[in-house]
């Protein structure tokens, strides 16, 4: 059997990334990005869609017939009706824990940011060289703290928690956790009141869903040490954004580094941008996860799925494992 394959939003994929071979008959399309109304359109007659971030919804797959597998290039599946899928018999694949490096580095490098401060002594030396401020032999304009002895709190313990969790202790930090189902019990697990209370870095490493929702509000950020930083590299939604925007301004914390946002990509008139001109605030575009290195792995492993699939073997990261 041939099969028609469809690359929805190879944007998502950085230009250094190799496209793996299909070892089998198959036809090939791909697109830069793919728009909810153009879905439809672009999987008529596609046995197999690829994609990085494009939604496909109910009303989007009971008008494609042929479709028989979505591999996911991401490990979150909420952009998939499984459901659906499910019950048509449309097998769905993702790809676990390929960003676990890669995002705890980057929790690692927002959080020597905002406490060695680097870029903000380098903007500083920028102004000298403008004539904007005078030149001195000693500075002390922003605050210098060393890493080794801080307390890192991690919520979540999935992957990425893990690894950032091993990174931490190599620099000799003390690493907490809080699972807020109660799963995960240990030495290393307290309460989340004692998690903001002690932490002097605060990482969010769990999925968006109705109880992670704006889990960190005014309330728990009002429990932090006041110069505490906060880094999430989540989910926009799992920080109440207008309460982070008041406390950081107010100084109820030390700093904040966002890598998501509730509404991505962000809008020039987003309220975070209030932010902006903060030196302890660091706004990325969602990019944590994407090291060329951990791209070519997440690409491999999703060709690999289709690979397995058109073989007629049910990939070994299946969400959704039809029966022949």
């Amino acid at each position: 059997m041939s099969h028609h394959i469809v690359f929805l939003d190879n944007e998502g994929i950085g230009p250094s990334v190799r496209l793996p071979a299909l070892p089998f008959a198959h036809t090939w399309q791909s697109y830069p990005y793919t728009a909810p109304e153009q879905v439809v359109e672009r999987l008529r007659g596609a046995t197999v869609a690829l994609t990085c971030s494009v939604p496909l919804r109910a009303e989007h797959l009971r008008q494609l017939p042929d479709l028989k597998m979505i591999s996911l290039a991401l490990t979150g599946t909420d952009i998939v009706d499984l459901d659906y899928c499910a019950e048509h018999g449309i097998v769905v694949t993702n790809v676990p824990g390929y960003a676990a490096n890669t995002v705890a580095e980057h929790v690692l490098a927002m959080m020597f940011e905002l406490i060695r401060r680097p870029s903000a002594y380098h903007r500083l030396m920028c102004k000298v060289h403008r004539g904007e401020t005078a030149a001195r032999n000693i500075y002390f304009d922003y605050r210098i703290r060393n890493v080794r002895g801080k307390t890192m709190g991690i919520i979540g313990n999935g992957a990425i928690a893990q690894r950032l969790a091993e990174l931490a202790r190599c620099l000799g930090m003390t690493v907490w956790f809080y699972d807020k189902k109660g799963e995960f019990q240990g030495d290393d697990y307290i309460p989340l009141e004692r998690l903001l209370a002690c932490s002097d870095v605060l990482s969010l490493n769990v999925p968006l869903n109705d109880e992670t929702r704006n889990m960190i509000g005014a309330t728990e950020l009002a429990r932090m040490k006041p110069d505490a930083v906060l880094i999430n590299t989540a989910r926009g939604g799992v920080v109440n954004e207008n309460d982070l925007v008041e406390a950081l301004s107010a100084g109820v914390i030390g700093g904040a580094a966002l890598d998501v946002l509730v509404d991505e990509p962000v809008r020039p008139d987003d309220p975070i941008f209030r932010l902006a001109d903060h030196d302890n605030f660091i706004l990325n575009p969602h990019v944590a996860w994407s090291s060329e290195d951990a791209m070519q792995d997440l690409l491999d492993k999703a060709f690999g799925n289709i690979v397995q699939f058109a073989n007629g073997a049910t990939p070994i990261f299946a969400i959704h494992k039809v029966a022949a």
